[in-house]
């Protein structure tokens, strides 16, 4: 994980978020912040990288979950 626990306290980062990309949702929720109204557009880029983050991530836990699967026998090589 990259942001401390600290870091998500004071960002006041809800926990269903506190995952390897949190540090990405930090990051998107101050450009939500400062932006104003017009959050949608300026914060775009912010809001991609952390989407593409927690895709990364998802595959990674799919990945290691097949694994494990395989080394136990449960799924044909």
């Amino acid at each position: 994980m990259k942001a401390t626990q600290e870091q998500m306290d004071a960002a006041d980062v809800p926990y269903h978020y506190r995952d390897y990309c949190a540090h990405m949702y930090i990051d998107y929720k101050e450009c939500r912040l400062t932006s104003g109204f017009s959050w949608r557009t300026k914060c775009a880029h912010e809001l991609h990288a952390y989407n593409k983050c927690e895709y990364k991530e998802f595959k990674r836990r799919v990945a290691i979950a097949i694994e494990e699967k395989r080394r136990r026998g449960l799924i044909a090589a």
